[in-house]
Formats: structure tokens, sequence, C-alpha cells
């Protein structure tokens, strides 16, 4: 058994996946804007979009990422719901209904995080997507997962040791996914490599302020060519798409 995290007490998904149960999302948009239109049912999906919200701890817990309607970008369910004098289950209905925005949602415990981190067969992962710079309220672990944990987990909380965090970064990820040569440094390996500077790594994005990059990265090397070189991004790219064969 294997498990993936991320050193954030916030999740990030879809407001349809946070809240609408799983039935009625069957079949697609068009399927629950179906059930939706049917008043007995929408009373049904309501009730238990009602318990999710509860379950995930209540509006203010659940901040906006990005929707087609910017505004409501880096505010809360509860904020909006206010400034538009609607309850916040109804109108997360309403804007499931049209295209469901990509939340940020606080629903994690700390202790939880530090007693799932210690585990042998936890790996690291940021689970996030490539974020364009400057789009969107996005969640910062699309930027600062791998050194927030070395900052704030190793250094600072003492959760795991720097040699635990590295391994869960590097080799035990590319022993789980089956890629040959990768995760570790010996000759033929391939010289995928991180040179960091332990007094000043630190992730610099917040929740508020996402669209920052990490700080104390010296050198990486991307299939034995640098990427970073001193500090500072080289040109071209280096990587490649990788499969369980490679």
């Amino acid at each position: 058994m294997f498990a993936d995290q991320y050193p954030y007490e916030a999740s990030s998904t879809s407001l349809g996946a946070a809240l609408v149960p799983r039935w009625a999302q069957a079949g697609g948009g068009d399927s629950l804007r179906a059930r939706l239109a049917d008043a007995a049912t929408r009373t049904r999906i309501r009730e238990e979009m009602l318990e999710n919200l509860d379950r995930r701890g209540g509006a203010d817990r659940i901040r906006f990422a990005s929707w087609t309607d910017r505004s409501v970008e880096g505010h809360t369910l509860a904020e909006i719901a206010t400034q538009r004098a609607r309850h916040p289950i109804d109108l997360a209905i309403e804007m499931v209904a049209q295209n469901s925005p990509s939340i940020v949602s606080f629903n994690m415990d700390e202790d939880d995080i530090a007693n799932l981190m210690r585990q042998p067969w936890t790996m690291t992962s940021s689970d996030g997507t490539l974020v364009e710079m400057g789009s969107g309220v996005p969640h910062p672990r699309a930027y600062g997962t791998f050194p927030r944990k070395i900052r704030r987990y190793v250094l600072e909380k003492n959760v795991v040791s720097l040699e635990e965090a590295i391994r869960s970064m590097t080799s035990l990820p590319a022993t789980v996914v089956r890629l040959r040569d990768r995760g570790v440094i010996r000759p033929g390996a391939y010289a995928d490599i991180v040179v960091f500077d332990l007094a000043r790594i630190r992730d610099t994005a917040t929740y508020e302020e996402p669209h920052q990059l990490a700080e104390g990265m010296v050198h990486v090397l991307v299939n034995g060519r640098l990427a970073i070189d001193d500090g500072r991004f080289t040109e071209p790219l280096h990587g490649r798409v990788l499969s369980r064969k490679q």
C-alpha cells in the first residue's frame, strides 16, 4: 500500500466534486442539469449537498480559485453568498449548473498531515496542475509543495528527517510508478538532480498570493542538463514525458 500527500491543510477540486453527490453527477453536466430541473430530485440533491458542505466545515472554508466570473476568485462561498443575498447551497447549485468553479477547501487537520507524513509508504506529491502564472487564485501547492515540506515539516516542525523527506520525493515515487533509472543518484541513472541551499529553501506561495516561485534552488539538472544554473532558469527545456516503461 502506498499513498501520496501534499503538505497543506487545504485541498483543491471543483465545487461540484466537493458538494454534489456522486449519483447526481452520473452522466455528466447535462444529466445533472436535468436532475436539478426536477423539483423532487433537486430537493434531494440540495439536502445531500448541505451534508457535504457541513462535512467540509461550512461555506467559509471553501474559497474560489477560478471561474468564468473572475470576480469570485479569491473569495469564499460564504462571502459571495452574502454579497448576493443567497443561501450558500442555492448559490453553489446555480454555479455548478453553469460551469463548476475550481475551489480550495480548508478541510484538513495538521495532526493528520503529520501522522500520514511519518509513514514510510507516503510519497510527496503536489496533486496540482500546470498553472499559468497569474491565472486565477489557485492552490499554492502548484508552486510550493516540495520546498514547503522541507522548510516546514523537516526544519521547523521536525516531523520527518531530511533523508526521509527526500526519499518521499524521489526514489519512492519512482519505484512505485516504475520509472526505471529515476529518483536515484548512481552510475547509469538519469541525472535529475536538485542542488538547494538548506538555509534558504522555502515556499513563498500563499493561499492569498499563490503565484510566487519557491526560493533556495541553486542548480537543477533535468536529464543531465541544467534547467536552473546558479539560481537562474536556462533555455531550452530538457524534460520529456515519461511512461512506466522509461
